[in-house]
C-alpha cells in the first residue's frame, strides 16, 4: 500500500524535487506480453528511485493490470486526492488525446474530490534524437560491423507503431527525417507495424530499391512486447529472403528504447510541466479538433478538463496549455470539467477571422479530402496501397 511518508524520502539522483509532493500516475499503453508488462513496471520502479519525493504509481490503459482505476484507488487509499497523470506514450494520438483522459473523467465521476494534473506525451525531443544517434553509432564499431560497411551503403528502416491519427504518423516521419539529416546514411525509410501503411514488409522492399549492403532496423518503441518481437521475426524472415539473393550483406536490429536514463530526464520535464500548468501542445493538426470544428461550423470550440482553465489564440503559431480530451466522433461539444481554449485565426493583414475547417475541395471540381480512418475495414482495403 502507498505510504504518504514516501514524500519525506531524500532525492537520490536529482537536486530539484517535484513542485508538489503528489503521486505520479504513470500510465502505460498496456500489453498482453509478459516481458513488455514487466519492463514497464521495472521502468516505473527505476523512475521512483530516480526521485523519491513522491510515489510513482504504474498502471495501464488496456490489455493488462493494474488499470488506471486501480492506480487511482491506490492513491485514494493512501489519502491523496490530487495527483499528476502522465501518459508514457511516444506520440500524441488517440490514446493520449481521448482514451486516457476519458477514463480519468469516468473515474472522477465516481470520485468528484479528485483533481488531476494531466501531462503530455514524450514527443520529439533532442534527447531522444541523441539517444538514437548514439545507438546507431555503435554499428560503426568493428565489433558490430566486421564487414566494415559504410554508412553510405546503409539504409535505416525506421519502424513506428502506427496510429489512426495522421498527426502522430507524421511525427514518426518527422523524427526519422531529423535523425537521418547529416548522418551520412544512404537514406531512411519509414514504415509501420500496424494500423497504417506502409507496413514493415513494404518498408524492406522500398529499402532494397537503394541496393544497400546493410539495413539497420530501428523499432521506435519504448519497451518490448508482441509488436517489437514481431519486428524481429519479420526481420529474420527478410534475411532469408534478401541476403544471398542481392548485394545485401546484413540486416541488423536495434533494440527498443528500454529503461534509459534519458527517458527519466524527459519524463521529469513532463511531470514538472504538468504540475506548473505549463503543458504545451500543438493542436492545430489534431483530427479530433478539426472534426469538432467542422461539426460546429465555426472556429471556436471548447474543451473542459481536469481543473485548469485557459484561453488562447494562434496566429500561425499555436501554443496550448494542455489538459484536455477529445470526443470520439468529434460531433459533440466537449465538456470535461474546467479546461477551456478558444481558437482564433489572423490573416496575413492581421485581421482576426472566425472560420470553419471544412474538408478542402479541389477548386470547382469538388473533390473532397476524407478521413480515411473512420471505417477501419475500408481504410485497410484502400489506403496507402502503393506499389
Amino acid at each position: 500500500m502507498l505510504e504518504s511518508s514516501v514524500n519525506t524520502l531524500p532525492l537520490n539522483s536529482i537536486n530539484t524535487p517535484v513542485i508538489q509532493p503528489q503521486p505520479l500516475l504513470l500510465i502505460g499503453h498496456g500489453t498482453r506480453d509478459a516481458d513488455g508488462r514487466q519492463m514497464f513496471l521495472d521502468f516505473a520502479s527505476a523512475y521512483q528511485d530516480f526521485d523519491r519525493s513522491r510515489p510513482v504509481i504504474p498502471c495501464f490503459l488496456e490489455l493488462t493490470e493494474p488499470s488506471i482505476a486501480e492506480g487511482v484507488e491506490q492513491c485514494l487509499a493512501a489519502g491523496y486526492t490530487e495527483m499528476t497523470a502522465l501518459p508514457l506514450l511516444l506520440f500524441a494520438a488517440r490514446h493520449s488525446k481521448f482514451d486516457v483522459t476519458n477514463e480519468l473523467d469516468r473515474i472522477r465521476q465516481q470520485h468528484p474530490e479528485i483533481k488531476y494534473r494531466y501531462g503530455r506525451h514524450l514527443g520529439i525531443t533532442p534527447l531522444l534524437v541523441e539517444l538514437w544517434r548514439d545507438r546507431l553509432a555503435t554499428f560503426d564499431r568493428s565489433d558490430r560491423n566486421p564487414d566494415r560497411i559504410s554508412r553510405e551503403d546503409t539504409v535505416i528502416l525506421f519502424v513506428g507503431r502506427g496510429s489512426s491519427d495522421p498527426d502522430a504518423n507524421s511525427d514518426v516521419c518527422k523524427l526519422a527525417r531529423i535523425l537521418w539529416e547529416g548522418s551520412g546514411y544512404k537514406t531512411v525509410e519509414v514504415c509501420f507495424i500496424g494500423i497504417t501503411h506502409p507496413r514493415l514488409e513494404e518498408g524492406f522492399r522500398r529499402a532494397m530499391f537503394y541496393q544497400p549492403k546493410r539495413i539497420i532496423v530501428l523499432p521506435y518503441f519504448l519497451f518490448t512486447g508482441a509488436l517489437v518481437k514481431k519486428i524481429f521475426a519479420v526481420s529474420e524472415r527478410m534475411r532469408s529472403e534478401y541476403i544471398s539473393h542481392s548485394d545485401l550483406l546484413e540486416i541488423v536490429n536495434l533494440d527498443e528504447i528500454g529503461i534509459d536514463p534519458i527517458l527519466f530526464e524527459i519524463l521529469r520535464d513532463r511531470e514538472i510541466e504538468a504540475q506548473q500548468g505549463e503543458v504545451k501542445m500543438n493542436c492545430e493538426m489534431c483530427k479530433f479538433r478539426l472534426a469538432a470544428l467542422s461539426s460546429h461550423g465555426d472556429s471556436g470550440h471548447h474543451h473542459h478538463h481536469h481543473g485548469e482553465s485557459h484561453s488562447h489564440a494562434h496566429h500561425h503559431s499555436h501554443e496550448h496549455s494542455h489538459e484536455h480530451s477529445h470526443d470520439r466522433e468529434g460531433d459533440r461539444e466537449h465538456s470535461h470539467h474546467s479546461h477551456e481554449h478558444i481558437h482564433t485565426h489572423r490573416d496575413r493583414e492581421g485581421h482576426e477571422s472566425g472560420h470553419s475547417h471544412d474538408r478542402e475541395s479541389n477548386g470547382d471540381v469538388g473533390i473532397m479530402w476524407q478521413d480515411i480512418y473512420t471505417d477501419p475495414d475500408t481504410y485497410h482495403a484502400r489506403a496507402w496501397q502503393v506499389p
